[in-house]
Order: structure tokens, then sequence, then C-alpha cells
């Protein structure tokens, strides 16, 4: 990730901090800063090493390695030896520096903020609103290998003065964690596409911190919100505009004709037919979400339809493929209650000639409500989605198998494993021509593993 800034001086002013500035380097003020790296590896020449703490080390571990690859300077909270033609600020706390940068950075930002929050779907979401907006609005780019904890910062500090918005994803488990980064971005608009219930059908703790994010928005702001029976009781916090989008007549921006074919969703809206390139149905809220911000940004419904046709979902979001004939569809983004069902749903309408075969690592879901998560996850693979075939892979796949049982599945047909790695050896033995494959699960990489280890898998010998 590379991210614009301004000079020393700026900088060292909104962060504080002791400053090294070599005499043969000029005065700080002179001083124009490169973009930001915040992984020693991606440092290009003139780039601002900035050394965050990470899970396992200390990035000013790495300071050697920044100033080798050409880095022009650095943001530390070690003490560390300031080569001659280097310049260096040490700080107490760097992850508190950046985010007294962004919000350095956001008042000087006159543009709209659009912040994204919700229990599913914000990273689509946050790429259609992109995929709209981006046609003729400029942006700074998204970091990539952020946390969640120093994201909202390290976007902010992104933005310069020739962008003329930004899309930002907040991740908040509590409403002060929310009101926190609400307070850090200051928000134009503010989106929620989804809310997720507990497996006792309502919105978990979490849910309180969308109401906050509603409640931080200016009253000459806006809000873009999914048709929701709890955002609707949480709206009464909301002191800017709402525009509500979903299916219902009560909807500001009611999608009708809906219509889902493998790889593209087709729905209409006050006239305007849109072809968007995904998997599921249970993208429209992204789309609808992205339609509303670019109608309240002057875009036309044309104009918005033809972005979304071309719109380009992050490979993990949902991967398609074809092995001995069969379709196989590993969704490896989000592995919550509500993405399971999603991808239950997708499966429920994929056009078939052969069977429906679900493998499911498991939800990721709070230790307290995480059996009755499975088991309603194992009704679900039945009453829902009408699978012919379960594969349960997991701690809690036998949670998960024996509700699919009790729901009717025969016990053959529902098989649970220990461990994803477990799940090619009963896979590659059934897998015919026409079926269809849905691979999901909240480890990630070993879900993957599922995939990779079926492509080599040898063919069925047949009689």
């Amino acid at each position: 990730m590379r991210i614009k800034m301004i000079s020393l001086q700026d900088l060292h002013q909104a962060i504080g901090g002791r400053i090294t500035v070599p005499a043969a380097m000029g005065e700080p003020s002179t001083i124009q800063l490169g973009p930001l790296a915040i992984d020693s590896r991606d440092v290009s020449p003139g780039d601002v090493f900035w050394a965050l703490p990470g899970e396992h080390c200390d990035g000013g571990e790495f300071l050697d390695e920044a100033f080798a690859q050409g880095a022009a300077g650095a943001v530390v909270s070690q003490e560390s030896p300031c080569p001659p033609d280097r310049w260096l600020i040490q700080v107490d706390d760097t992850v508190q520096a950046l985010d007294r940068w962004a919000e350095a950075r956001r008042r000087q930002f006159p543009a709209t903020v659009i912040a994204v929050a919700g229990s599913v779907g914000k990273t689509t979401t946050r790429q259609m609103i992109h995929t709209v907006l981006g046609r003729r609005l400029r942006s700074a780019a998204a970091p990539k290998n952020a946390s969640h904890e120093t994201r909202v910062a390290l976007s902010l500090a992104a933005l310069g003065p020739e962008d003329e918005y930004a899309v930002i994803e907040l991740h908040a488990n509590t409403a002060d964690e929310m009101a926190r980064l609400a307070e850090l971005c200051r928000p134009t608009i503010g989106v929620i596409p989804h809310v997720a219930e507990t497996a006792a059908g309502v919105p978990p703790k979490a849910a309180t911190a969308h109401a906050e994010l509603l409640a931080s928005l200016r009253q000459d702001g806006w809000a873009v919100l999914a048709d929701n029976p709890w955002l609707r009781r949480a709206a009464s916090r909301c002191r800017a505009a709402i525009t509500w989008v979903g299916r219902s007549g009560a909807c500001d921006l009611a999608a009708t004709d809906i219509e889902w074919h493998p790889g593209r969703l087709t729905f209409r809206l006050d006239g305007c037919r849109f072809r968007v390139p995904v998997w599921g149905r249970h993208h429209l809220n992204s789309a609808l979400i992205a339609i509303a911000v670019g109608r309240l940004l002057g875009f036309t419904l044309e104009e918005t339809a033809a972005a979304l046709e071309n719109f380009d979902p992050l490979p993990t979001a949902c991967e398609v493929s074809e092995i001995r004939g069969a379709t196989i569809i590993h969704d490896g983004h989000n592995a919550s209650a509500p993405a399971m069902r999603a991808a239950l749903e997708l499966l429920r309408d994929f056009d078939t000639t052969g069977r429906r075969i679900v493998v499911l690592g498991d939800v990721a879901a709070a230790e307290d409500e995480a059996v009755l998560l499975h088991r309603q996850l194992g009704n679900q693979v039945v009453t829902l989605c009408g699978a012919d075939v379960l594969i349960a892979c997991g701690d809690c796949a036998r949670d998960v198998v024996a509700a699919a049982r009790a729901a009717g599945m025969p016990s053959r047909q529902a098989i649970a494993c220990r461990t994803p790695e477990e799940a090619p050896a009963y896979l590659g033995q059934i897998l015919l021509p026409g079926d269809v494959v849905v691979i999901k699960g909240v480890r990630v990489l070993s879900m993957q593993h599922v995939v990779d280890a079926l492509k080599h898998y040898p063919k069925r010998r047949s009689a």
C-alpha cells in the first residue's frame, strides 16, 4: 500500500514526537514526503516507512531493511540510529500517531467520505460503490494489507487534495469502537447493507455498533440502509436523511423483476435494467446501495447500470471452476451465519441436472452460541437448500451433521470430518459430472485446500 503525504513539517506538527533531520537534508518544511509504506518489503525509494506493531513483532525491527529499500525516513516507537541521509520521528505509539495523522488529513479533506458498516457484505458494497463513483470521480487507493485496527486511519491518511471521495469499511464489535471510528473518519454518508441475527433470531450486541454509525452522521449527511426491521427501529437515532433500499414498496429504491442466473444478477429499477456479474441474489442490497450513493453524488441510473455491468468482484468473494464436469463454487470471503445462509441460497437457486453438494467448515460464531448456530446451519442445508450431500468439517461438524440428519437427510449422505483436509477423500469419490458443489467455512486457507486437492484427485473409474 502506498499513501500520498505532504511535508515533513506537516507530519511532525500533526503527530508530535522527537524529530531527527540531518542538516544536509534541509528544513522539515522543505522536505516533501512520498508515499507511506507499512511493510518494509513494499518500500520504494522516497517512501516513508511507518513502523506499526505486528502480531509477532514490531515494524521497527525492519527499519534497516526499509532504509536499504530506499525509504527517505521513518516513524518509529523504538529509539533507533538515524543514517546521515535519512530522517526519523520517534513517537511513544505509532498506532496513535497514525490516528493523529489521519485526523489531520481528514480535516483537510473537503470531499465525500462514505462509511460502510454491517454484518455481511461490507467489502462487496465498498467495491460496488467504487465501481460506480470511479467512472468519473477520483479516490485514493484503499489499503490492502492493513489490519482492521489500522485500516480506517490508513485509508484517511491516503487522502490527497485531488481526491473527490473515499469509501471506508468500519469494523467494530461494540458501540464504543464504532463511535471512535466514526469520530475519526466523520462520514458524509453512512451505509449498512445487512444486519445479522443471532441463532435466537435477534440482532447481536455488535448490532448496536451500527446504530452508533447512524447517530454519528450530521444533519446535512445521508444514510443509505437496506430494508431491515432492526434498522428501521435504529434509524430513530439518525439525524441525516435516509434512503431505504430493498424489494418492498416501502423502500425509496425498490428493485423489481429480480432474476439470478449463474454469474449474473439482473433487476429493474425505475425502468432501468441492471445486470451485475455476481454469484447469488444476496448481492442485491450491495448493488442498490451503490446505485443510491451514485444518485446522491449526481450519477444517473444509466451511468450506474453501465458501471455495475463491468463490476469486478474480489477473487476471494466467489471462485467458480469446473472440475471433472462438476461446478465448484468456493466462497471464501466470509463465514458468518448470514454468509453461510447466502451460500446455501446460491446453491438452492442453481439450475443443475446433477446433485447439490455442500462442503462446510465451521461458522464464525461466539462460543456461547456456536452449537446452536451450527445446528441451525445443518437444518438449513436440508430445509432451505435441499442439498443432496453434506460434508461438514471442523470442531462443530457433528452438530451440523446431526441437525441435517434430523431434518431428513439420509445418514450416509451427511458426513462429519474433523478437519477440511479429510474432505477431498470423500468428495473425490462421489463427484459426478453435472454436480454443483459449494465450499465455504471460516478456515479460508483450509477450505481452499479442498478445492486444490480436488483438482488433482484421480478420476473415478467407470465399470
